[in-house]
């Protein structure tokens, strides 16, 4: 028994393949938009007016962060440490020490990880920015920072910002 078999040529083969990648393309920007248009639908729908600025109602209200006990921000001129850090959950890594900085004068140095403020934990909990918003320009207080595996304490004053 012979089979009947259809031979396409290269041409012929690259059309189709051409064709399925289109037909591909097409359905899928299409489900985009039924999707996008489903969901944009379902949201108006289930929105509640009361949490939807812009409906007449105000939107709302976002709370201020909140400072724990020890940590209370002092009004006035926020103090100056001259370090440019990423907060780790560990305490305050510094990338960079500003020349002419508080920071640089106390003798802070790139890999420092700060630990404390004046005893003050430092961490993802307590961010650096947080504890030392408790003080003012011209305080003088103690970091405790992880230098090489080991803690050390290191004075300084904080200043004005420049």
């Amino acid at each position: 028994m012979e089979e009947n078999r259809v031979r396409l040529s290269g041409w012929q083969m690259i059309a189709i393949a051409v064709g399925i990648l289109v037909l591909g393309l097409v359905c899928c920007s299409l489900g985009l938009v039924v999707g996008g248009a489903a969901g944009f639908g379902l949201g108006r729908a289930t929105a509640r007016p009361e949490a939807t600025p812009g409906w007449g109602i105000p939107g709302p209200i976002i709370p201020t962060p909140e400072f724990p006990p020890e940590v209370t921000p002092v009004p006035g001129e926020r103090p100056y440490l001259g370090i440019r850090y990423i907060q780790r959950p560990r305490g305050a890594e510094v990338q960079e020490v500003i020349p002419g900085s508080p920071a640089e004068e106390a003798g802070l140095r790139v890999g420092d990880l700060i630990r404390k403020v004046d005893g003050r934990a430092v961490n993802s909990s307590h961010p650096l920015a947080d504890v030392l918003s408790a003080y003012r320009p011209g305080d003088r207080v103690v970091l405790t920072v992880e230098r090489e595996g080991r803690e050390i304490e290191i004075p300084v004053t904080l200043g004005r910002r420049p």
